[in-house]
């Protein structure tokens, strides 16, 4: 109850000097038109907001008796917006506004919480907007470290928040002491918080005259509220946050932006809006979903490519935190493949941060930091930035655990990772890598089919009750059992070729395609030392059984690399280029793996002589007792 009333004391506060002229326009304009009408009241009342009702928190006090009765009208006096706050406070329209106050009214506090917050002075002459922001963002991260399972999915801590708007922002601080106005984006926005922290470090150190539009939307109705409301309370436009499945329902369609933050849910699911992601994927270019859909079980990557749809030709930088599935997974060919390939061959991954474990409230898996870039400067075009800031150096321990989360990431740790960035060097915990590095073609490789054929009696009575062959007309079926047992006389037959010439041979009409595959399917057994099958062109029978792929670095020579590789160990070996498929991955680890060397075993036995002796001791010890 404490974010929705410090909302509507505040709301209270600012509409005090204007609520009679607000009143009187409303009973003015109570036939026009609801939009007409609507701005209307919102000029009368000089904000975007407005309460038509004789009643404020101060008010209901005049009358304590009838305060039950009155707090419901009080409410449905405000204007459409923040009756929409309100609504997703108490769970969605369709509850209305009662969970709000209900259970006070039931427990007989509505009276006591209303006073309680009509005393607080939330008026703009005594808090102005940016220090009314300050106070409900405290209480939005007080009652989600409060509640440290919602707050992982919905609230990202505010050192992982400063970290990503210092890499996202700082290095264009030159660029932004020019600019007058820029657009900042959060397609997950939860309670908003990446949004009012850039806004306000781009404010508060690079210029203070620059105009900051803030966007986002939400799913979830409770976080959508207090976002919509913090908006509200620092005097940004609420209207520019929306609530709604990002995936399936753009409520910004065609808008661009020059900087995107978000946090997305890590491994949920997008199941229930399949058709939707599907259909849209199915348009092409057209939509937003073009280069590949990921795997259902993990949206994700469909937050990145949404954002991807988002950046402006004259430039856009997105931040945007994963766990490790999107690095590496799938196969070349598939989604999250070929979402990575779409990046890279754009060149616009510039950088990826791993993050200290232990960083969020729900869950202490690895999580990373991916910088977007359609913008790349001169230098770090066509290379790609790892940073591996999961060392104890770049972190501090809290001293009580928030749920899950025990580390934080300090100001002049943060400052550290950023001066690696803006380094862009090689070093311990910086691999600089060319792009084409993650890259890599994946070769069908075969070898030929072998086979042997026994002609036992049981594989020529499985001839025998061969669909194909109880199908041949007239007298077909018996010339060629009658071949068969003929050529069977000089059994084993290691050579295929020469095994079908003499059944050939022994008949009196030529062996059809049908009947050759059946034949092999039926009679022959692989066997290693076999000569290869060909088929009528001469050409090898690749055998599926020992079909093989190679990922083969786009850095390397393909044919190159098949003789060093493959050539050289199996000769029988060929590629077939028809299957070639381009691949992306980022193995993180590997570019940062330390080997360890194994102690030496005259040490190990050192140790285990020395706690042998040790045990003997305690034990004469306890003898001796």
């Amino acid at each position: 109850m404490i974010l929705p009333f410090t909302l509507l004391r505040r709301l209270d506060c600012v509409l005090e000097p204007t609520r009679a002229a607000v009143r009187t326009a409303a009973a003015k304009y109570k036939s026009a038109p609801e939009k007409t009408r609507d701005a209307l009241l919102m000029k009368a009342a000089g904000q975007r907001f407005y309460n038509t009702s004789e009643y404020s928190l101060a008010e209901l006090l005049k009358r304590p008796e009838d305060s039950n009765a009155n707090f419901p009208a009080y409410m449905s006096g405000f204007s459409v917006n923040v009756k929409d706050i309100l609504y997703n406070f108490s769970g969605g329209e369709e509850k209305g506004l009662s969970p709000i106050y209900e259970t006070l009214q039931r427990k007989r506090l509505l009276f006591k919480i209303t006073r309680a917050f009509a005393e607080i002075d939330l008026s703009p002459a005594s808090v102005d907007n940016h220090g009314m922001g300050t106070i409900f963002e405290y209480l939005i991260r007080k009652f989600k470290e409060a509640s440290n399972e919602a707050a992982g999915q919905f609230y990202t801590p505010r050192d992982i928040i400063r970290l990503m708007v210092k890499l996202t922002i700082e290095p264009d601080r030159e660029k932004l002491a020019k600019e007058r106005l820029i657009g900042i984006y959060d397609p997950a926005c939860g309670t908003g918080g990446m949004l009012t922290i850039a806004k306000e470090y781009l404010l508060g150190g690079i210029n203070p005259g620059l105009e900051v539009y803030l966007y986002g939307q939400e799913l979830n109705e409770k976080t959508y509220a207090i976002a919509k409301a913090d908006m509200l309370m620092k005097g940004e436009d609420p209207e520019n946050i929306k609530r709604e499945n990002t995936l399936s329902h753009d409520l910004l369609p065609g808008k661009q932006f020059n900087y995107m933050l978000s946090n997305p849910p890590f491994g949920k699911d997008w199941k229930n809006i399949r058709e939707e992601v599907e259909a849209e994927h199915e348009l092409g270019v057209a939509g937003r979903f073009a280069p590949g859909l990921p795997d259902v079980g993990d949206g994700a990557m469909l937050f990145l490519l949404h954002k991807l749809s988002k950046m402006t030709p004259q430039g856009s930088k997105i931040a945007v935190i994963f766990n490790g599935s999107p690095l590496f997974n799938g196969d070349a060919g598939s989604g999250p493949s070929n979402i990575r390939r779409h990046i890279m061959e754009n060149d616009w991954l510039d950088a990826i941060v791993a993050l200290p474990n232990d960083i969020f409230y729900n869950t202490g898996i690895s999580t990373y930091i991916w910088l977007i870039n359609n913008r790349k400067p001169a230098a770090r075009q066509g290379r790609v930035q790892l940073i591996n800031a999961n060392g104890p150096e770049f972190y501090s321990m809290l001293r009580r655990n928030l749920g899950k989360k025990r580390v934080e990431i300090g100001e002049d740790q943060s400052a550290a990772i950023l001066a690696i960035y803006e380094g862009f060097e090689e070093t311990k915990v910086s691999k600089v890598l060319d792009t084409a590095e993650f890259g890599y073609t994946k070769v069908t490789v075969e070898r030929p089919l072998r086979l042997r054929y026994d002609l036992s009696v049981e594989q020529r009575r499985a001839v025998r009750l061969d669909p194909i062959v109880l199908k041949l007309k007239d007298s077909r079926a018996d010339e060629l059992d009658a071949a068969l047992e003929v050529v069977a006389k000089r059994a084993p037959w290691n050579d295929d070729g020469q095994f079908l010439a003499a059944v050939t041979g022994a008949l009196p009409w030529k062996l059809t395609t049908g009947i050759v595959k059946m034949l092999r399917g039926t009679l022959g057994v692989r066997d290693e030392a076999a000569e290869p099958v060909h088929d009528e062109s001469g050409q090898p029978v690749p055998d599926s059984e020992l079909r093989d792929f190679e990922n083969v670095p786009l850095t390397d020579d393909i044919e190159d690399y098949f003789r060093r590789e493959i050539q050289l160990h199996a000769c029988d070996t060929w590629m077939d280029r028809t299957k070639d498929k381009v691949g992306y991955e980022i193995s993180f680890t590997k570019y940062f793996y330390e080997y360890t060397p194994l102690r030496p075993t005259s040490e190990i036995a050192a140790e285990l002589l020395a706690l042998d002796e040790e045990t003997e001791n305690l034990l004469r010890e306890i003898a001796k007792q």
